[in-house]
């Protein structure tokens, strides 16, 4: 007769592909189903469009403005119970 040992499941949660707005998840760490919460932070397209700004001559702050623009910005996402890292939406 074979080895009839049991090994427990370990559940693998993939989580789908993130965007610049909340989703709901289950988050792999507390297993609540959260809607989750999104933290802005300047990435490649930010500082390309702040060059591409500074390059046309918009010199006097206007070359800014991509850090003010959430839309320009990678996102992200975070459990607010536990507040786990569940991913990141980066723009380019």
């Amino acid at each position: 007769m074979a080895n009839s040992s049991v090994y427990p499941q370990v559940p693998v949660a993939t989580i789908g592909p993130f965007s610049d707005s909340p989703v709901q998840v289950t988050c792999p760490n507390c297993h609540q189903m959260v809607v989750t919460k999104l933290e802005f932070s300047s990435g490649l397209l930010t500082y390309l469009f702040c060059g591409g700004l500074l390059f046309c001559g918009c010199v006097l702050g206007c070359c800014l403005i991509p850090f003010c623009v959430n839309r320009l910005r990678d996102a992200t996402h975070s459990c607010p119970s536990c507040k786990t890292v569940l991913g990141t939406y980066k723009r380019l």
